[in-house]
């Protein structure tokens, strides 16, 4: 009989193991759900700032007025002698840049004939009034020259400026001294500009009849902006070739609660 019994606990044994084994399996089988769950949450997350990061790109881009026709103009800035003469030497070629003092040409003035014949012509020597660039030789030498005739045209490097026309529907989100990005040939990055002023519209000869052709109209339903480069970008500005076109996205959210670009314009 003993035998027996200590046979039947011999068997019971290994019945007991694997059901101490199989215990932990309800925990194992949540985890799957969990890192469902996380993943979840994740995407959900990764597609909230996705989405934010839209809005905030569109608003962003509604807050810019883009002008594409924005020209580079220089005032001309004429260098002639005092009197009447003969060019007799050019120093400079079309677009050198040049400093303030720096000799241009020299023109043999006439003589004065109450000064009587004796006395050697006078040679005066032309110089550049400011800092800036020769746009253009008017006299070549051997030419005659009057009083105050330009021999040499250059224009300041701190009057350089960007027109670009605008409808009004644009100007009424513009004001003074907003804040200007510039692009295009020969910029590696974008110039800072202001909104200086706005040029008052030219309109038609009101004792004129004629009708308006399609691009007059157009013309005239457009005012001018005159964007003026920022003190650090003159140098950068001053490379460029005036007359070409570049691309002026103005910032509406600068300058706010300044004068509208409508009422100042002159």
């Amino acid at each position: 009989m003993t035998s027996v019994i200590e046979h039947d606990r011999i068997e019971e044994i290994p019945h007991a193991a694997p059901a101490q084994r199989e215990a932990p399996r309800p925990a194992r089988s949540r985890m799957p759900a969990v890192r469902t769950f996380l993943v979840t949450v994740l995407l959900l997350a990764a597609a909230g700032a996705g989405g934010t990061y839209v809005v905030t790109h569109r608003l962003a881009e509604s807050a810019f007025v883009t002008l594409d026709d924005a020209v580079l103009t220089a005032d001309a800035l004429p260098v002639g002698p005092t009197g009447s003469g003969v060019v007799t030497q050019i120093l400079v070629s079309g677009q050198t840049r040049v400093a303030a003092g720096q000799e241009l040409a020299r023109v043999r003035l006439a003589a004065d004939p109450a000064l009587g014949t004796t006395r050697q012509p006078q040679v005066e020597t032309l110089r550049a009034p400011v800092p800036g660039t020769v746009s253009t030789i008017d006299v070549a030498v051997g030419g005659v020259t009057g009083a105050g005739e330009p021999v040499v045209t250059m224009y300041d490097h701190a009057k350089l400026a960007f027109h670009a026309k605008a409808t009004e529907k644009q100007l009424n989100e513009l004001r003074l001294g907003m804040t200007a990005e510039i692009t295009g040939p020969g910029i590696d990055r974008p110039v800072r500009a202001t909104v200086d002023h706005v040029e008052a519209r030219i309109g038609p000869d009101p004792l004129s009849d004629a009708p308006l052709t399609e691009e007059q109209k157009a013309d005239h339903e457009q005012l001018t902006v005159v964007l003026a480069p920022r003190t650090d970008a003159v140098d950068t500005v001053s490379a460029l070739v005036p007359g070409l076109r570049y691309r002026a996205d103005i910032d509406t959210n600068s300058a706010v609660g300044r004068t509208p670009a409508v009422n100042g314009a002159g």
